[in-house]
């Protein structure tokens, strides 16, 4: 090989790279260029500036390849052609000169809080959930209440006399509304019994408990040690969507398992997105509404509908990569680092680019899992200690030549 030339795999993205990359693309805003996605992803690497400048093909080629991806969940309803864009000599603009062109814009833009950042939603991390319960604990005492008093209470008006809105100015990207309904699932009495099966007998009473109080968990739940949310989506998952509160379920008949009949997969397939699509030509599955998807099925439940829907898709949703090798699942491992989380409920795991988003699949997530409970981590372990651990142990696996 003649001097001074690289090897391609040199200027090839390794996956820690890559999964920065991302980061750095959701990060930022449509305006930037692509040398600002590679001072940030060097940045999130912990990488010396310039560090990533030799590889500026294969970043442009991730910030294409995200772009096509985010235009095809969110297709533009026109499209204008671009001009080329000209660079100082009349030649066509370098990389660091182009405009936001490659850097894809965020397919959905989310409130911004009161620090200017974009408002969380979803799952709270384990540290969030237990700050919050600690600010509504604080926040209850001061007001001289339990927090299930403060729960209950739904007339608190706006203002400073909202304990919900005292709590939300403690955690900015999160809402007064979210806030309060994290409390209500998780100070709940039947909070505690998360993840412990339901009986048959169980199953059979919230059948009737159902029959005398249509679609009232806060009713129904109190017939068991469980919360409302819980009692909603067993009745769910055992007899399918029901209809509004209020309103017998007379349809209602326990969900089949095992596999789908021809009438089933066509029900489905009929099904409409909420942008007036097929659900099969769907790549976001937030677009689709499976409990919808499941009323019109009627066998099955949402959430076998939401695995069934990933699988008909077809070459839509190629399978997930396989971590196989020590050296794959060390780059695992590089790239949770990378990512900054500091819980596993922080990690988006499909960006770390094993998953296909929208896939029945969770090859990393489920990896992830086996990795640290071979290496001794239990489920309370600490995500940070556990990743250090297992890194650890990969890398000399690795370099010993065990791979």
């Amino acid at each position: 090989m003649a001097k001074g030339l690289k090897k391609k795999s040199d200027l090839e993205l390794t996956t820690a790279e890559r999964a920065a990359v991302l980061r750095a693309i959701a990060e930022l805003d449509g305006k930037s260029s692509q040398k600002a996605v590679r001072k940030s992803a060097e940045s999130i690497l912990g990488a010396p500036e310039g560090s990533l400048d030799a590889k500026k093909a294969a970043i442009k080629e991730v910030c294409q390849e995200e772009m096509n991806r985010l235009e095809q969940q969110n297709p533009p309803k026109k499209q204008k052609r671009k001009k080329a864009t000209l660079g100082a000599e009349g030649g066509e603009a370098d990389d660091d000169e182009a405009p936001a062109e490659y850097v894809p814009k965020k397919p959905k833009v989310k409130p911004v809080s009161k620090d200017g950042q974009a408002e969380r939603t979803g799952k709270f991390s384990k540290a969030e959930s237990a700050e919050v319960m600690q600010a509504a604990e604080d926040e209850a005492k001061s007001r001289g209440v339990t927090v299930s008093q403060m729960v209950e209470k739904s007339d608190w008006g706006r203002g400073d006399k909202n304990p919900w809105r005292a709590i939300a100015e403690k955690f900015p990207q999160r809402s007064a509304r979210s806030i309060l309904g994290h409390v209500k699932r998780n100070g709940h009495s039947g909070a505690k019994q998360k993840g412990v099966r339901w009986t048959v007998g169980e199953s059979q009473a919230l059948k009737e408990a159902f029959d005398k109080n249509p679609s009232d968990w806060t009713q129904i739940a109190q017939g068991f040690d469980r919360t409302p949310g819980a009692c909603r989506d067993r009745y769910r998952t055992l007899f399918g969507e029901v209809p509004a509160k209020g309103t017998p379920h007379s349809e209602a008949k326990e969900v089949k398992s095992g596999n789908w009949g021809a009438d089933e997969d066509n029900r489905l397939r009929n099904c409409k997105s909420k942008n007036g699509r097929p659900v099969c030509k769907e790549v976001d599955p937030e677009t689709i509404s499976f409990s919808d998807v499941a009323r019109a099925v009627k066998t099955r439940s949402r959430l076998q509908c939401r695995r069934r829907w990933a699988e008909l898709r077809g070459p839509a949703a190629p399978p997930s990569k396989k971590l196989d090798s020590a050296s794959e699942k060390l780059s695992l491992c590089e790239a949770l680092k990378a990512s900054g989380a500091t819980d596993e409920s922080d990690v988006t795991w499909t960006s770390l680019g094993w998953d296909v988003p929208g896939a029945a699949t969770a090859c990393a997530l489920s990896t992830w899992k086996r990795l640290k409970k071979a290496h001794g981590g239990g489920d309370d372990a600490d995500f940070q200690e556990a990743l250090d651990a297992v890194t650890s142990e990969l890398q000399a696996e690795v370099d010993g030549g065990a791979d």
